[in-house]
């Protein structure tokens, strides 16, 4: 996996100075690692969580950043999440009764959300140079708390299309802004865990969508006038204020402008050092000739691909309940609660990337793994007949196996292009935005809901994708290991000048923050 550069100086057209003694001699304070070779006892320390090996200063940084950072936006993603993927659990439980939904119209929902999403994403991360995100970010989640709220007094089908249009429209701040908060404070060695954990909140997320779900159905439905499905977005949308409060306050912006009162002055200058020694530059101005640079490199064009497929595979999962519903079997109670097994086993194994990926320093051994899991599931699904239930379900609970990789992949984008927050602000815009550009229409395809229990093409075209998925990851492999990275003058820079280092290049990085594809 790609890392970032040494020191401070290093940029994709600048090159790498000899580190000084100085500079070597603040390897344990910045870095986080004491002099010396460490004991077994500390190294597997380090493995099981990376700050347990550091100094005390280290520990106090790193401990505070993950209580008010990690905390923050693990609390946000997991209430934007219950608001992104309610409609399924409201679509199985008297939604498409109460509004008369035909047809696609559930795709629709997602399809209007998704118009949304794609539009607000890179608007979004350019805000976020000009309005701090730590106003930014929590506004936004004001607003499209209000907007969940407001489908539950929605009378037609039109009325909640333009609401979904509108929560998909501010919650595009939501993963774009996050992924680029995290890579601004945490170096690499602990970016990997920090990624999945805060992905690993919108499993559970859609896990207790499911459980709310039923518990209203239960002892909701008809209260106050309101069916139960209606009650699933009122809850949904009360959840998400207070939690954007507290954001505000958690949330400390980047090193060189942090203005939080739960961080001293010396634990900045800390942060700031880190970032530094692991060649993560603070924010310049963005110019024409910062997106030329950005278009002109691989990155945006090989990650795009990659998440593409990414996103596009790990939509099957969404249709397990439809499936459920459509078999006829289930009651409304258990088509809610059946698939939260699948959301407990996407956090089992996006937890288990983290630390696996982490630990051996490469991410895309671990991307191509989840994508061997899911195209086993895939090819079940496509083979076995639909009432065999338990292939079937052995099946669909594979597919959900793959959605922690979609962290490792924005891990491995700070890390490739750690040498400019300009070129990591954009490329994590444009990939996202590319990811769900096709998400609004393919999956209209794929999966029309009144196909169900018998997908025609949905089972086969999500394995094709985890499967160009891995050659994605191959490619990028090579072309981050051949140094492919071109510059304004379109020549190629050498590994240091691209985001990437190893322990032959580097005496200034930490061994532990080295980490390779």
């Amino acid at each position: 996996m790609g890392v970032d550069n040494p020191g401070a100086t290093a940029g994709p057209n600048s090159t790498v100075a000899t580190p000084s003694e100085s500079t070597q001699s603040q390897r344990g304070e910045y870095d986080g690692q004491p002099q010396g070779k460490q004991p077994l006892s500390k190294r597997i320390l380090a493995v099981i969580w990376d700050s347990l090996d550091k100094t005390p200063k280290q520990r106090a940084l790193i401990a505070k950043l993950d209580w008010w950072i990690l905390s923050y936006v693990c609390v946000a993603y997991f209430v934007k999440y219950l608001d992104q993927t309610n409609v399924s659990n409201a679509y199985v439980s008297g939604m498409r009764e109460g509004l008369n939904l035909k047809g696609n119209d559930l795709n629709l929902l997602t399809t209007y959300w998704t118009i949304g999403y794609i539009i607000g994403q890179f608007p979004s991360q350019m805000i976020m140079t000009k309005i701090p995100p730590s106003i930014w970010l929590p506004t936004c989640e004001l607003i499209w708390s209000v907007f969940t709220i407001a489908i539950a007094g929605a009378k037609t089908k039109e009325t909640v299309f333009a609401f979904r249009f509108f929560i998909g429209l501010f919650e595009a701040s939501a993963y774009v802004g996050i992924m680029t908060l995290l890579g601004s404070w945490y170096t690499p060695a602990e970016l990997g865990k920090r990624a999945c954990i805060f992905q690993a909140s919108s499993s559970a997320a859609q896990m207790f969508s499911g459980y709310l779900q039923a518990a209203l159905y239960k002892g909701m439905n008809g209260q106050a006038g309101l069916p139960a499905w209606k009650w699933l977005f009122v809850f949904d949308g009360i959840f998400g204020i207070p939690i954007a409060l507290y954001g505000f306050w958690a949330i400390p912006d980047s090193p060189t402008t942090c203005k939080s009162r739960w961080m001293n002055a010396e634990e900045k200058e800390l942060a700031i050092k880190r970032m530094e020694q692991v060649g993560r530059k603070p924010a310049t101005k963005v110019t024409l000739g910062t997106f030329k640079q950005v278009f002109l490199g691989w990155p945006v064009w090989l990650f795009s691909g990659a998440f593409i497929c990414h996103v596009l595979g790990i939509r099957i999962y969404s249709y397990f309940n439809v499936w459920l519903k459509s078999t006829n079997r289930w009651s409304v109670e258990e088509v809610n609660l059946i698939p939260t097994a699948g959301y407990g086993l996407q956090i089992f194994f996006t937890l288990c990337y983290a630390w696996a990926s982490d630990a051996i320093r490469m991410r895309a051994p671990v991307i191509t793994f989840a994508c061997v899991i899911a195209v086993i599931g895939c090819i079940i699904l496509s083979i076995w007949p639909s009432d065999n239930i338990p292939a079937m379900m052995t099946g669909w609970f594979l597919t959900f196996c793959e959605t922690g990789a979609g962290a490792l992949f924005m891990t491995w984008i700070n890390e490739v292009c750690g040498f400019s927050q300009e070129h990591r602000i954009i490329v994590i815009a444009i990939v996202e935005t590319m990811a769900y550009t096709f998400q609004a229409w393919v999956p209209l395809l794929a999966f029309n809901t009144g196909e169900a229990p018998h997908f025609k093409y949905g089972y086969q075209l999500a394995a094709m994708f985890f499967a160009l998925e891995i050659v994605f990851v191959a490619v990028m492999l090579c072309a981050e290991r051949g140094n492919w990275y071109k510059g304004l003058d379109g020549e190629e820079n050498d590994a240091e000048n691209s985001g990437h280092v190893d322990d032959r290049t580097s005496s200034t990085t930490d061994e532990r923050d080295v980490i390779k594809a």
